[in-house]
């Protein structure tokens, strides 16, 4: 039996190994000049002093509004946050929060801030625009105190980056797209 399993076992790690992806740092072609509309759905991790949560994601994104909707990895939603002209709003726990900002009602609820602000630039490459940024040797940038690390799939490149990692104090969140419109 263990002359079968071995064979079997290293056939199964090759594959497993030719279905690996290589990481490389994601280029943006050109730094966007205005905010277009775009859907994305994927996967979030967030560590929080070093508790950590994963669930799924589904945001639509237009200028003058957002819709984010976080759910289990079975697909229950656990929350929505809507933001656009009125204000934001988070649907959670069977109780809806309201605020006028989406950092000031994620800083309320959750403890940390999400900043949706500029996330809207940093999940499709970009930095955002009007803030400093520092470029760092590694690739990765430093904007409004957050390390951005923009991640592709050299054997799949795109228009976005595939992995998005952001980190800040004691709070580090990871977005993998999986569906962009």
């Amino acid at each position: 039996m263990k002359r079968f399993l071995t064979p079997v076992l290293l056939a199964s790690s090759l594959l497993l190994g030719a279905c690996a992806t290589r990481d490389v740092p994601f280029q943006p072609a050109v730094q966007a000049v205005a905010d277009q509309p775009f859907t994305a759905a994927g996967r979030l991790s967030v560590n929080v002093d070093g508790k950590g949560h994963v669930a799924n994601f589904d945001w639509q994104h237009a200028p003058e509004r957002d819709t984010l909707s976080v759910t289990t990895p079975v697909g229950s939603t656990v929350a929505r946050l809507t933001r656009d002209a009125a204000g934001v709003t988070l649907d959670a726990d069977g109780k809806r929060r309201t605020a006028t900002d989406v950092e000031a009602l994620t800083e309320e609820t959750l403890g940390w801030r999400l900043p949706l602000s500029n996330l809207v630039w940093w999940i499709r490459g970009q930095t955002a625009p009007g803030l400093a940024v520092e470029r760092l040797p590694d690739g990765s940038v430093r904007q409004e105190g957050w390390t951005i690390r923009f991640v592709s799939d050299a054997e799949a490149p795109g228009p976005y980056p595939r992995r998005v990692e952001l980190s800040r104090d004691r709070l580090s969140m990871r977005l993998v797209v999986h569906a962009w419109q």
